[in-house]
C-alpha cells in the first residue's frame, strides 16, 4: 500500500490530539462510562461464566499451582487461553473502535454521539472478535519456541537440584538458568512489542475502511513499514510519559492525605466521611488517568493512521447507518463534563463506604511460624518447633514427605543438598539413611548434629504446645503420603491441634475422604477458575493474591484466608487491617508484638492506620 505521506510531524500529532480531545470531551467520557458499565455488568460475568465453565470441565472448579502448565497444554487449557485471550482483545478493539468513530465522526463534520458509537461498535463486534481471535493465534505461535526452550529449560535445571536449593545457594547452574530466563523474558517482550506495533492500524482499518480481520493485518503491515521505529518510540514513549504522571499524581494525592487525615481530629465518623471522600477522589482520579492514557493512546494511533496513508477515511465505516449521522455544530460540554464527573465522584465516594462498611476493626489473628521459627533454628526441625513455641506463635507450619520405606518426614526440598549437603532425593533413601544426615550445621554450629525429625516426634513434641499447620509435600513419587500422614495424626489424636494444607488438591480431598474432621487448607501462588468453589475449609493464599475483594468473598462463603510469607511490619499490618484470619510468617515475634500494638489502639486509631492503607493501595 502507498504512503500518501512520506514525513508527518509530531508536534502537529499530538496537536491534533489535543484538539480532539476537547472538542468531544464529553462524547468520549459519556462513551467511556458506558462501555464500562455494559462490559462490567454483562460482558465481564458471561466471559469468567465461560471460562470457569472451561476449567470445570477439566474436573475441577480452579486449577491450583502444581497443575497450571499442565492444564494451560491440554486442548481444554489450550482453548481457555485462546477464548479468554480472544475476548479480552475484542473488550479493548471494542472501546478502541468507539473512540475512533467518535473523533473520525466530529473531524468529518458528522455527529455521532456515545450511545450512537456504542451502536456502530457494536456493528463491529464480530470483526473484531475475530480479529482477536487472529492476533491471540499468532501471537502464540510465535512464542511457542520460546515456551519450549523455557520448559526444557526447567526441567534440565530441575531435575538436577530442589528449585528451592537453586533459589537460596545461587550455585552456577542458577545463574545460567537466570540468564536463560532473562533472554526469553526480552525475546518474548521484544516478540509482543513487535507484533503489536505492526498490528496497530488494525483497528482503524476495520472499522473506518471496512476490511476484513485478516486484510487489516495485512494492512496495518504494510502501512507501518517504513515508520516502524518511529512510530514504536513514540508510542512506548507516550506511555511512559502516561505512567510516570499517574506515579506523580498518585505521590501527590498520598502526601495530601496524610495532612488531611492528621488534621481530622479524634471524631470517628467526621474520619470515616473524610476517607469515604478522599477514596472517591482517589477512585475519580485513577479512571481519569485509565480515561486519559486509554483514550490518548487511540487518538495517536488514528491520527498516525491518517497521516501515514489511511484513505476511506469514516464515509465506509457508517454508511449503512445514515440514520446515525447528521450534519452538526460542536456542542458546549462543560456542563456534561462537570455532570459526568460528579456522579463519578459520588459512584466512588458510595462504594468507598461499602468497602468501610466491611471492616472489622477488632478481629483476631493467628501467628504461624513459617517451618517453625526458621530464622532463629533451622527449618522443619524440632529446634525451630521449640521456638515457634517459645516465640508465642499459634501455629507452626512443617512441610512433610515420604521416604523411600514410607515414612512421613519433615522436608521442604525433594532433595537433602540445602540442608545436609546430600544430592539424593528423598524417594531414593529409607529413613534410617536419612536419620543419620546433619541436618543443622547449615544453619549454624550451634544445631550440629540435629536431624530430620519423623512427624510423630513433631507432634509428641507440639502436643498441647502449639498448633500445627501440616502442608503435604507431593514429589510424584509418594506412594502412601496422604494415608500415612491422617493415620499418625488419627494415632496420636492431634486432628484438633493441626490443619492440612498442600499444593495439590486432589491430596487435600483425599484426605477429607479418610477424616472429614481434619480442617484443610488449599494452597495457591497462583491460580485460574473460581478459588472459592476448592471445598477446603480455608485458602491459604500467597501475599500478593489477597485484597479486600477476596477477603469480601471469603467471607460470604465462611472461608477462613492466611496468607503466607509475610515478614514486613507494614505488610502484617496491612493483612491485620484487611481482615486476614491467619498470618504465616518467618518472624512470629515481629508479627506478635504488632498484634500486641494494635491491642493498645482506640477505634479511631486502627481505622486510620486502615484508612492509610487503602489510601497507599
Amino acid at each position: 500500500m502507498p504512503d500518501r505521506k512520506d514525513h508527518f510531524r509530531l508536534a502537529d500529532v499530538f496537536s491534533n490530539v489535543k484538539r480532539d480531545i476537547s472538542n468531544n470531551l464529553s462524547n468520549l467520557l459519556i462513551f467511556d462510562i458506558l462501555f464500562k458499565i455494559i462490559v462490567t455488568a454483562i460482558f465481564g460475568p458471561i466471559s469468567a461464566w465461560i471460562f470457569n465453565r472451561l476449567v470445570a470441565s477439566s474436573g475441577a472448579w480452579v486449577i491450583g499451582n502444581e497443575q497450571i502448565i499442565s492444564f494451560v497444554l491440554s486442548p481444554v487449557g489450550m482453548a481457555a487461553v485462546i477464548i479468554s485471550g480472544t475476548l479480552a482483545l475484542a473488550v479493548i478493539f471494542a472501546e478502541q473502535a468507539g473512540i475512533i468513530l467518535i473523533v473520525s465522526g466530529f473531524n468529518a463534520g458528522r455527529k455521532i454521539t456515545a450511545y450512537q458509537a456504542f451502536l456502530q461498535m457494536l456493528r463491529y463486534l464480530r470483526v473484531l472478535i475475530e480479529l482477536g481471535l487472529r492476533q491471540i493465534i499468532i501471537g502464540i505461535l510465535y512464542l511457542a519456541p520460546l515456551a519450549a526452550i523455557a520448559g526444557i529449560s526447567f526441567q534440565m535445571l530441575s531435575s538436577q537440584h530442589d528449585l528451592n536449593y537453586l533459589l537460596v545457594e545461587k550455585p552456577p547452574i542458577f545463574w545460567i538458568g537466570t540468564a536463560i530466563v532473562a533472554v526469553l523474558g526480552i525475546c518474548g517482550m521484544l516478540v509482543i512489542a513487535w507484533l503489536y506495533i505492526r498490528w496497530i492500524f488494525s483497528v482503524p482499518f476495520c472499522v473506518l475502511e471496512g476490511e476484513k480481520p485478516a486484510r487489516a493485518l495485512r494492512n496495518s503491515r504494510s502501512l507501518i513499514s517504513g515508520h516502524f521505529w518511529r512510530v514504536t518510540v513514540i508510542i512506548i514513549g507516550w506511555a511512559v510519559l502516561i505512567t510516570g504522571a499517574g506515579v506523580l499524581i498518585a505521590f501527590i494525592l498520598e502526601v495530601l492525605s496524610e495532612i488531611i487525615l492528621n488534621r481530622a481530629g479524634e471524631n470517628l465518623s467526621i474520619i470515616i466521611t473524610v476517607v469515604c471522600i478522599l477514596l472517591g477522589f482517589f477512585g475519580l482520579t485513577a479512571a481519569a488517568l485509565t480515561f486519559i492514557g486509554f483514550t490518548t493512546n487511540c487518538l495517536v494511533i488514528t491520527r498516525f493512521y491518517y497521516d501515514i496513508g489511511g484513505k476511506k477515511g469514516l464515509s465506509q465505516a457508517i454508511s449503512p447507518i445514515n440514520d446515525l449521522t447528521q450534519k452538526f455544530s460542536p456542542p458546549s460540554q462543560r456542563k456534561m463534563v462537570w455532570a459526568v464527573v460528579s456522579l463519578a465522584l459520588i459512584l466512588t465516594t458510595i462504594s468507598s463506604a461499602y468497602i468501610i462498611d466491611r471492616i472489622d476493626l477488632n478481629r483476631p489473628v493467628a501467628v504461624t511460624a513459617h517451618r517453625g521459627s526458621s530464622k532463629d533454628a533451622p527449618e522443619n526441625s524440632l529446634s525451630a518447633i521449640r521456638q515457634a513455641i517459645e516465640d508465642g506463635a499459634d501455629f507452626a507450619e512443617i512441610d512433610v514427605q515420604e521416604t523411600a520405606d514410607g515414612v512421613i518426614v519433615l522436608l521442604h526440598d525433594t532433595d537433602f543438598m540445602r540442608i545436609a549437603g546430600v544430592n539424593k532425593k528423598i524417594w531414593q533413601l529409607n529413613y534410617t539413611e536419612i536419620k543419620s544426615f546433619d541436618a543443622g550445621s547449615w544453619f549454624s554450629p550451634d544445631f550440629k548434629d540435629e536431624h530430620i525429625p519423623t512427624l510423630a516426634e513433631a507432634l509428641e513434641l507440639s502436643r498441647d504446645k502449639i498448633k500445627l499447620n501440616i502442608e503435604l509435600k507431593f514429589n510424584g513419587h509418594e506412594k502412601q503420603l496422604v494415608e500415612s500422614a491422617v493415620k499418625i495424626i488419627q494415632d496420636h489424636k492431634f486432628g484438633s491441634q493441626c490443619v492440612i494444607t498442600s499444593l495439590n488438591y486432589d491430596g487435600l480431598r483425599k484426605v477429607k475422604g479418610l477424616n472429614p474432621d481434619l480442617k484443610t487448607g488449599f494452597i495457591i501462588a497462583k491460580s485460574i477458575g473460581n478459588m472459592f468453589r476448592v471445598g477446603t475449609d480455608f485458602l491459604s493464599l500467597a501475599s500478593g493474591m489477597v485484597n479486600a475483594d477476596v477477603i469480601a468473598a471469603a467471607r460470604k462463603r465462611k472461608m477462613e484466608v492466611h496468607v503466607w510469607t509475610v515478614n514486613r511490619p507494614d505488610g502484617m499490618s496491612y493483612f491485620i487491617n484487611l481482615g486476614v484470619d491467619n498470618i504465616i510468617t518467618d518472624y512470629p515475634v515481629k508479627l506478635a508484638a504488632v498484634i500486641s500494638e494494635r491491642a493498645t489502639l482506640n477505634d479511631v486509631e486502627k481505622f486510620l492506620l486502615v484508612a492509610a492503607d487503602m489510601l497507599k493501595r
